[in-house]
């Protein structure tokens, strides 16, 4: 329906300017993932569906005072590249294009801004970087990737393998099932962890990512800079910040 618009490439330039002048937008969500392969089974929008599921999603149950950028579809995956069809640009190059979309939405008048991820290897440089956007947009810029408003309780009590993300494993299988089981290629699937991966456990995974990512938004509506650690769930523990996710190596010469 038209008057449930999310995306802010859906209104014309008068609709947007009125809602920022009468206070109806008070956030934005740009989204952050990859082009990436996800083993044999998944196929390699993935980070990119997900991610954008999520933001849309919040923005639909917190409508009409949240909108959503184009999702950045290519993100840090230099350690993707062996598998052809992977895509990566350099890690400058992508903080300085999502800087510049944030240094829009901020220059339009939206002043809390949400850098939804979903994609491990975006993780460290976008963790590092947004006090500097703050400093230099001077808006209210957050930083999360979708999982991390995930307790230990839910990660650890809804994953069989206790492990979450992962990559195209038990929880991204789960959640590609709910969302967009005409992803999934069931026929190629030869990992055992994504074979753990269920329906259910899908949709438990996306209600639990919109609820917490519906939060995080009411928060900084409500003038708070919610502080977030970049974490993954494993088998031995929950792992705390972005240095867990470097993947930056060097980039392959050819």
């Amino acid at each position: 329906m038209r008057d449930k618009r999310v995306l802010i490439g859906d209104y014309t330039r008068k609709e947007f300017r009125e809602r920022v002048a009468d206070g109806t937008f008070q956030a934005a969500i740009v989204p952050t993932a990859a082009t990436e392969q996800h083993l044999e089974h998944l196929e390699m929008t993935h980070d990119t569906a997900s991610c954008t599921l999520v933001a849309l999603e919040v923005a639909r149950a917190l409508h009409p005072q949240v909108v959503v950028s184009p999702t950045v579809a290519v993100g840090v995956s230099e350690h993707h590249l062996a598998h052809k069809g992977s895509l990566t640009v350099r890690v400058g190059i992508f903080l300085e294009y999502v800087f510049d979309i944030c240094d829009s939405i901020s220059r339009g008048g939206i002043k809390n801004i949400l850098i939804l991820n979903g994609h491990g290897g975006n993780m460290h440089c976008l963790s590092q970087e947004q006090v500097r956007f703050r400093q230099h947009t001077g808006a209210n810029i957050v930083y999360a990737s979708y999982w991390d408003v995930f307790t230990e309780e839910e990660a650890f009590g809804l994953m069989e393998s206790r492990s979450l993300p992962g990559h195209a494993n038990e929880f991204e299988t789960s959640f590609a099932l709910a969302a967009f089981p005409e992803r999934v290629h069931s026929e190629d699937m030869d990992d055992e962890n994504a074979k753990l991966g269920t329906t259910e456990k899908g949709e438990k995974s996306i209600e639990i990512a919109v609820r917490g990512v519906s939060n995080l938004i009411e928060r900084m509506i409500a003038g708070e800079t919610p502080p977030i650690e970049p974490h993954s769930f494993r088998p031995d523990g929950v792992k705390i910040g972005g240095h867990h996710f470097p993947y930056q190596a060097p980039r392959i010469e050819t």
